[in-house]
């Protein structure tokens, strides 16, 4: 999947040497740019089939023209709860914290959630944002208040959590 070699180096660093079945057939659906729901129980590496895309998505945007300030993101993750779009923030940064050592790109994410002061988080957007993980509400906001615009996104996922929810109601 030409994935670069700090993000082949970190998959091994985790222990990570072969992909889950919802990877084998998630990650080639999702760089290809095509629609797909997935489901597969929780550990099973659901949360790199939409990140590693949406860092490639960024390293490719920035590589054809490089993002000016108060531009972005290109991709977008929405997560239902504060707790999540942290966790799913972490994963985000720690393979583009890496990228960086490499010599990439700097790609800069934001973490869009309530709880975090909102002028910290319209300091990255004006240098320009690659990758967004927000809480819809905190996102809301932001396009509501006109801080943040999505008119360059190509790549906007659910996490799964968030998708079950919109399709089945809370009642699970």
């Amino acid at each position: 999947m030409r994935f670069p070699e700090p993000i082949l180096s970190k998959l091994k660093a985790k222990g990570i040497v072969q992909p889950t079945p919802i990877q084998v057939q998630g990650l080639p659906v999702i760089l290809s740019g095509r629609d797909m729901i997935g489901i597969a129980f929780t550990s099973f590496g659901k949360t790199l089939i939409f990140v590693l895309p949406l860092i490639m998505v960024a390293l490719q945007e920035e590589s054809m023209m490089p993002i000016v300030p108060r531009e972005g993101p290109f991709g977008l993750i929405i997560c239902p709860s504060r707790e999540l779009a942290r966790q799913t923030y972490e994963v985000v940064e720690q393979f583009l914290i890496l990228m960086r050592e490499y010599g990439f790109s700097k790609l800069r994410p934001l973490l869009c959630i309530g709880e975090v002061d909102m002028r910290s988080q319209l300091e990255i957007v004006k240098k320009g944002v690659h990758i967004v993980v927000a809480t819809p509400g905190r996102l809301k906001d932001m396009l509501a208040k006109k801080k943040m615009s999505l008119d360059n996104y190509r790549l906007a996922l659910l996490n799964p959590i968030l998708l079950k929810i919109m399709l089945y109601g809370n009642n699970l």
